[in-house]
């Protein structure tokens, strides 16, 4: 859920902060790491939290990453868990990081939340990581970074102000031209675990054969495409149901007209989609 060079990317370089050297889960323990660089690691700006396993910061006024601009410049609190929570959409990633933010239309009277019980059951159908609580009055937004977060976030405002329906498509929209903007077209949301899926993580790809080819992401241009899969859904697959996959793949690119590696027909063409089946 991100170089800092734009947050997608920084996770790599970054090193582990002592207070999460004891933390299990490596993505939350790396991303944990940037946030303790970024929002302090002392307590001093903000009222912050920490727990044996997270660690929060109350209050938070977002700072700008190079290539976004927070539309939620300041929500209420901002959390990290050691935690690995696989979460499969709109695209597979891994959850770790939380955003959350008090809405004054939602605001509870006499006791009794006040959001309409059908949009909050609208937005459990959407994805697994908006949490509403209508007695407090906020909602948390789940993910893997928090520019992530923002655009969930800013979905749910909207649906609240009646501006869409909170509906998956919509939702899955929004986090996918997140992503393509920030370039790469999701390659580097998918590396955010290091050295590849096998190794720290992250992806690896993998060829019509089902073998590992390396990090997902590191084709060339012109290149017959592979698809990525994380370890877990790799080793579900097994060989021949990788290799499946790939071939899947690689039809549905072709009829998409985008065969191999940068073929792209247009200019910010939407990645095509296809089920693992793991």
């Amino acid at each position: 859920m991100i170089k800092l060079k734009d947050l997608l990317f920084e996770q790599e370089e970054k090193k582990i902060h002592p207070k999460v050297s004891h933390w299990k889960n490596e993505m939350a323990q790396k991303y944990a790491s940037i946030l303790l660089e970024k929002y302090g690691d002392d307590g001093e700006k903000y009222d912050t939290i920490f727990g044996d396993s997270m660690i929060m910061w109350k209050d938070v006024d977002l700072i700008d990453e190079e290539k976004y601009k927070y539309k939620v410049r300041k929500i209420d609190k901002l959390y990290v868990i050691d935690e690995h929570i696989e979460h499969s959409f709109p695209a597979d990633h891994i959850d770790y990081v939380y955003s959350t933010l008090k809405i004054p239309k939602i605001q509870a009277k006499d006791g009794k939340s006040t959001i309409n019980p059908d949009l909050v059951g609208k937005f459990a159908g959407v994805t697994g990581s908006i949490i509403v609580d209508g007695l407090k009055g906020e909602v948390t937004a789940r993910c893997g970074d928090t520019v992530a977060n923002d655009v969930t976030l800013n979905f749910v405002l909207d649906a609240i102000n009646g501006k869409v329906e909170a509906t998956k498509e919509e939702y899955g929209k929004r986090i996918l031209a997140l992503k393509e903007s920030l370039g790469e077209n999701l390659s580097q949301w998918f590396k955010k675990g290091g050295a590849g899926g096998t190794t720290a993580g992250g992806w690896d790809r993998y060829s019509s054969t089902g073998k590992k080819l390396g990090k997902c992401g590191g084709g060339k241009k012109g290149d017959a495409y592979a698809a990525c899969l994380s370890a877990e859904k790799a080793a579900r697959l097994g060989k021949k149901g990788r290799a499946a996959f790939v071939n899947r793949k690689r039809a549905a690119q072709k009829k998409a007209g985008d065969a191999k590696k940068g073929g792209e027909r247009k200019k910010g063409q939407r990645t095509t989609k296809v089920k693992t089946g793991a």
